[in-house]
């Protein structure tokens, strides 16, 4: 038994150091990560959809007009993302890092100064930047320093936003309650000044050297050179790789840009549309749904390794699973009558919607590998952010009109259900074809 223990240590310590006999510096990215991701973006997406029912109230909105600011948000962080994959391989992960950190900061605040209709939406284009934009630098960072491990670094990652999720919520929900929802979106950009800036500034590092690509990259490893930016380039890229252009004009990325649009438009359109839904239909107060906020995430938590682990061991089909799980949490949404079922339909969506989280940068490597990674996720990012933005609007079109979700809700478990398909049919080549290779 106990040199059973001592070997699985080894095998956790040969997988986390570099080759220095250090841990791998692409581990101390994924640490920093975290400050980004929690105050950046789940910050934002926390404080909006906490804020909802209060500003519904306050400013006489419908429905739809409280969810242009999701709409706007998205809107901004399609084309954000867009040009920040460009960035990125350009310019560098910590600049457009810099970049999203300042601007939603200057959003949270501007939370402060919101009296009407027109300035609650406005408020949505510096938000824009703490979603996809900063997902798309944190993904890209990690997808630069991983290879073999790259589903369970991303799972690492990515359990930033559930540990902000854990933290969070009931803060923001003391805080709206007691200074009101503007005071509270201002004071909620503390943690960016704080925390994120030092941390940019001092830990985050673009680029690996030479050693650090050969110890993770194995088998796979080319002669490589740092380029523009810091990214890593393959010396051979131009004779073994697409171009960008080329990658663009594949069918599989017709169909998976069609994937993420309509993942997109399922996950914030029943995200948004959830808080107004519980506290001001069925009538829970935002404490109680600040708390089961709390415990989605914290189920979310250990999920995003589990789907780590499943997205590196089944890749596409390992997605399809994912969405089928999250149809079904979605239609669960449609039993809630009191707490319990409330909790219970929280840990189910907890679980399922983490590992949506995960599969821009699974999708992009798997399918196309290495090649223009900035660009792949950008652009696939700024796909999703097409949906992002007609979600929340459309699902509240469908309240405005029926009176209720019902329809809504099961048109969305549909999409689900319908991308599950798609994509356990879509084959991810250049996996495939490494495994080809090294059979």
């Amino acid at each position: 038994m106990i040199s059973k223990m001592r070997l699985v240590y080894r095998e956790m310590r040969a997988d986390i150091n570099g080759p220095d006999g250090k841990i791998y510096y692409g581990w101390w990215n994924v640490l920093a990560a975290f400050p980004c991701i929690i105050f950046i973006f789940t910050t934002s997406l926390l404080m909006i959809k906490l804020i909802m029912p209060a500003a519904e109230e306050a400013l006489g909105m419908s429905r739809v007009d409280t969810m242009w600011i999701g709409t706007i948000k998205f809107a901004t962080s399609a084309v954000a993302a867009f040009v920040g994959g460009f960035l990125v391989d350009r310019m560098g992960v910590k600049s457009v890092l810099y970049l999203c950190a300042f601007v939603t900061g200057g959003g949270l605040i501007f939370g402060h100064f919101i009296d009407s209709v027109w300035m609650y939406r406005l408020a949505g284009v510096p938000l824009g930047f703490s979603s996809m934009p900063l997902l798309m630098a944190t993904k890209t960072l990690v997808a630069r320093w991983f290879n073999r491990r790259l589903g369970v670094a991303l799972g690492v990652t990515m359990t930033a936003s559930s540990l902000g999720g854990i933290i969070l919520p009931m803060i923001f929900a003391h805080l709206i309650e007691t200074y009101g929802w503007q005071d509270a979106m201002a004071l909620s950009s503390i943690g960016i000044f704080l925390f994120v800036i030092p941390v940019i500034h001092f830990v985050i590092r673009d680029n690996p050297t030479e050693a650090e690509i050969a110890s993770e990259f194995g088998e796979d490893y080319q002669p490589k050179s740092v380029g523009r930016g810091g990214r890593i380039e393959d010396s051979s890229q131009q004779e073994i790789g697409p171009t960008f252009s080329e990658i663009v004009r594949k069918p599989s990325f017709k169909v998976i840009g069609c994937l993420m649009v309509a993942i997109g438009f399922v996950d914030q359109g029943f995200t948004l549309n959830l808080t107004p839904f519980l506290v001001n239909d069925l009538g829970f107060t935002l404490t109680k749904v600040s708390f089961t906020i709390t415990v989605s995430f914290l189920f979310g938590f250990s999920s995003k390794l589990f789907f780590g682990w499943l997205f590196d061991k089944k890749s596409f089909k390992g997605l399809s699973i994912c969405y089928v799980v999250n149809a079904l949490a979605i239609l669960f949404a449609l039993g809630i009558q009191g707490m319990v079922t409330l909790l219970i339909f929280q840990v189910a969506r907890g679980f399922a919607h983490s590992g949506i989280l995960l599969e821009t940068p699974v999708l992009a490597k798997h399918a196309y590998g290495p090649f223009h990674l900035g660009k792949v996720i950008g652009t696939l990012s700024a796909l999703a952010g097409v949906g992002l933005t007609l979600g929340p609007i459309t699902i509240a079109k469908f309240f405005d009109i029926y009176g209720n979700y019902n329809m809504a809700f099961w048109l969305l478990g549909g999409i689900m259900a319908l991308c599950a398909v798609v994509i356990y049919l879509v084959p991810p080549e250049y996996r495939l074809k490494m495994q080809r290779e090294h059979a």
